[in-house]
C-alpha cells in the first residue's frame, strides 16, 4: 500500500470499468497468506530478507506489533525449525487452546516462562527462559501489498517498545511513520555478541490516501497477521 508501486501502476491506469474488475482482495479468497519474513545475521549485525539477500538496514511502515510466547519439547537442532511449538500463546497472556502439550493456563504462571528454566545444548541449565518471549512486526515495504514479518527475539523487545512507546508519547500512530530499521551490536551476559534492533523515525505519512489504504490493510490483514502459527524458524537465536 506503499506510493511509487510500478507493479500497481498497470491496474491505475486502467478505466475505472476494467479497474473494478480486477479485484485483489477477490485473488485471496481461500488464499492463506504466507508472510514473507524478514530474519536477523546477528553476528553480521545484517538483515536477511526474504531472498536471502543481507542488507544492513531497510526502510518501512509498521502496521501491526503482537506479542507471542513459545515453548518447544525440541530443540531447533533436533527438528531443523519447521515444526509449531508444542506449548504457545499468541498474545504473551494465556496459552493457546490448539497447544499439543499445554504448560499452564496463563503465561506468568508458567514454569518454563521463568528465568532459569531454559535448558542448554549440554543439557544443563541456563539463565534464560525455556518459553521464547517474542514480537511479531509486521511491516509493509515500498511497492508491497502484503506485509513482511519479522519476529524479534527478547533481545529487542525492549527497544521496539520503547520505540513505540516515544512515537505514541508524540501522539504519533506507528502506522503512520516511515520507520528505518537499523541493528547494533550487543554482548550477552557471557560474552556472545548479537545485535539488537535499532528502529529510527523517518518522515510521517501526511497523505489521506495512503493512511486510509493502511488502515483498510491493517483491518483486512490483522486476523492473518496474528492468526498464522508459530514455527521455530521464527525465534533467531543470538549466537547465529
Amino acid at each position: 500500500m506503499v506510493k511509487n508501486n510500478k507493479d500497481l501502476s498497470v491496474i491505475e491506469t486502467l478505466p475505472d470499468e476494467l479497474r473494478d474488475e480486477f479485484d485483489l482482495k477477490a485473488n485471496m479468497e481461500g488464499v492463506q497468506p504466507r508472510l514473507p519474513m524478514i530474519g536477523i545475521a546477528h553476528q553480521a549485525q545484517l538483515y536477511i530478507m526474504p531472498d536471502e539477500s543481507k542488507i544492513p538496514e531497510f526502510e518501512g511502515i509498521i502496521l501491526d506489533t503482537n506479542r507471542i510466547n513459545a515453548w518447544w519439547e525440541k530443540s531447533f537442532d533436533e527438528t531443523g525449525g519447521g515444526t509449531p511449538p508444542d506449548c504457545f500463546s499468541m498474545n504473551g497472556i494465556d496459552c493457546d487452546q490448539n497447544s499439543n502439550m499445554p504448560q499452564s493456563q496463563l503465561c506468568r504462571d508458567c514454569e518454563k516462562n521463568k528465568f532459569g528454566s531454559a535448558v542448554e545444548k549440554d543439557g544443563s541449565k541456563g539463565k534464560g527462559k525455556a518459553c521464547k518471549n517474542m514480537k511479531r512486526v509486521h511491516i509493509v515495504l515500498e511497492g508491497e501489498m502484503l506485509p513482511h514479518r519479522m519476529t524479534l527475539p527478547p533481545s529487542s523487545l525492549k527497544a521496539i517498545d520503547d520505540y513505540i512507546s516515544r512515537l505514541t508519547s508524540k501522539g504519533l500512530p506507528y502506522q503512520l511513520v516511515n520507520t528505518t530499521f537499523k541493528l547494533k551490536e550487543a554482548k550477552n551476559t557471557v560474552g556472545i555478541k548479537y545485535s539488537e534492533l535499532k528502529p529510527e523515525r523517518g518522515i510521517l505519512i501526511t497523505d489521506p490516501e495512503q493512511a486510509a489504504n493502511l488502515k483498510k490493510l491493517l483491518h483486512e490483514l490483522k486476523p492473518a497477521m496474528r492468526g498464522q502459527e508459530i514455527i521455530l524458524k521464527e525465534y533467531g537465536k543470538e549466537e547465529e
